[in-house]
């Protein structure tokens, strides 16, 4: 008798038993119960997650000849038993990546007006349902929205956004999500327990993990582990040949410390081994992911380590360090499975990450600036606070405006406009540039007189064409070079404003 694998063998066969997806399940059985079932239902999700095992229930559900209590089929009477073994006639499972032309779906039309065989309606599982061409979808629009009465649809996916917005809407859309770890991890006890098969529970941690989510995929490295015999998490390790959860942990210690040399030693070396970066790069994406949540949320973390002293470096690195590393593993994965230098891309994500050791954090930076920024402003006022002093004793030029202001609002508003002129012992002396040629106003002359009666001293004005600062000038200008030393910056380029 040949071997039935344990996803074949545990595969659910009521509403009752299928683990995970409880909010699709207490729709349907209420759709059943009140018979307000679409004629037309997709399911979307994850590979392995149970999508064509519910599609197969509801069609026992639909035809079961003694159905139980909330919509159950029996699964003991002739109908039932003859879709469990995928031999009912009148439930059609067609697997769309193999037949998606338009012969394939035309003829699927054609067989809707006869009446079912043997059970009470005909139910078409369509398997993969984003590969139909658009031909075919299009040709399937019309069967989907008006199905005879007795017609059911049921398209299965993993990719809905492949499907067209036309079969989209004329479906009822049910998606399944991903199984919870420790669902998965309880499931796998009870199915060893059943099995009479002794394993570690790491062991199972580390099946639920790779699985991810997909609880046929647990089940089916469950059948493998039991193949091997293995029972502790190092005989999954080295039956499996997961060796990468070692090496994740290798790594990501190296980025954690910044390490250059030991992260190009890490790169040669797992290249001539002949490991999949890609694969190599997904698990330490994923695993700085984990180790983002550790650090954010460090109570509600379970995660366990295999290397010593990786915990440590998780801990004396930054939250924000650990979200640079990962948004730069999750940037260069995308660019790596595309790049036909794997091991050069590679190479060049880990000197990367490295060269972030030299960055700043944000918040040093913030306070570095604000040091210059107050020393820089305590010093200015000190200077204006000292040139005011002076000019007190004798007529300054704010509190001239302050009188114009009073006396003469015309005259004041040209006066505002204007920059502070340089008060000398012999003259007071105004360098203006030539868009502000105060000359040729009408109120200049007024504007001279007040001057020199106020400050009893000539006014003298100087009108020149306004020079545009060099780069070098822009260079040597003092806050300029104040934020370069506090930064430990370097000036990229330097963009001209107009005027």
């Amino acid at each position: 008798m040949s071997y039935l694998v344990l996803a074949r063998r545990y595969r659910p066969q009521s509403f009752k038993e299928v683990i995970g997806q409880n909010h699709v399940i207490k729709t349907l059985t209420n759709a059943l119960k009140h018979q307000k079932l679409s004629h037309a239902l997709l399911f979307s999700g994850i590979k392995g997650t149970g999508k064509t095992t519910v599609a197969r229930i509801i069609a026992k559900a639909l035809n079961c000849q003694n159905l139980i209590d909330n919509y159950e089929p029996c699964n003991e009477c002739s109908n039932c038993l003859e879709i469990s073994k995928g031999i009912f006639v009148d439930v059609i499972e067609i697997d769309a990546a193999s037949n998606r032309g338009i012969d394939q779906i035309r003829e699927l039309i054609e067989n809707l007006k006869f009446a079912p065989v043997k059970g009470k309606v005909k139910v078409y599982i369509i398997d993969e349902a984003h590969m139909l061409t658009r031909e075919a979808s299009n040709a399937l629009l019309k069967s989907l929205e008006e199905p005879p009465s007795h017609v059911y649809f049921i398209l299965a996916t993993t990719e809905p956004n492949k499907l067209l917005p036309t079969i989209l809407s004329r479906c009822q859309r049910y998606d399944f999500k991903r199984l919870e770890h420790p669902l998965i991890v309880k499931y796998l006890k009870e199915v060893c327990e059943k099995e009479n098969y002794q394993i570690e529970e790491e062991a199972l941690e580390l099946i639920a993990k790779e699985a991810q989510g997909s609880l046929r995929d647990a089940l089916s490295l469950l059948d493998q582990a039991m193949a091997y015999g293995s029972k502790t998490k190092e005989d999954i390790i080295t039956a499996f040949g997961w060796h990468e959860t070692i090496l994740v942990e290798e790594i990501a210690s190296i980025l954690l410390e910044k390490n250059l040399k030991k992260a190009l030693e890490f790169a040669q070396r797992v290249y001539e081994q002949g490991i999949d970066l890609i694969y190599l790069m997904e698990k330490l994406t994923e695993f700085f992911r984990e180790l983002l949540v550790m650090k954010a949320f460090p109570k509600e973390s379970k995660i366990g380590f295999h290397t010593l002293g990786i915990r440590d470096l998780v801990l004396e690195n930054e939250l924000e360090d650990i979200l640079l590393i990962f948004q730069s593993l999750v940037r260069d994965l995308e660019i790596l499975r595309k790049s036909s230098y794997p091991q050069l891309q590679f190479e060049l994500a880990l000197l990367r990450i490295c060269e972030y050791g030299k960055f700043v954090p944000i918040k040093d930076l913030i306070e570095k600036l604000d040091q210059v920024t107050v020393n820089h402003f305590s010093f200015s006022i000190s200077a204006s606070t000292m040139q005011e002093h002076q000019e007190i004793k004798e007529k300054s030029w704010e509190n001239f405006v302050k009188e114009i202001k009073k006396e003469n609002l015309p005259l004041y508003g040209l006066v505002s406009s204007l920059p502070k002129p340089e008060i000398k012992a012999d003259e007071i002396f105004l360098k203006i540039s030539s868009s502000l040629n105060i000359i040729e106003s009408p109120y200049y002359k007024l504007l001279k007189e007040k001057i020199e009666s106020y400050f009893n001293k000539p006014f003298r004005v100087e009108i020149e064409e306004k020079k545009r600062l060099t780069l070098e000038e822009v260079k040597e200008r003092p806050e300029v070079k104040a934020i370069l030393k506090t930064l430990s910056a370097k000036i990229a380029y330097i963009q001209p404003l107009k005027e």
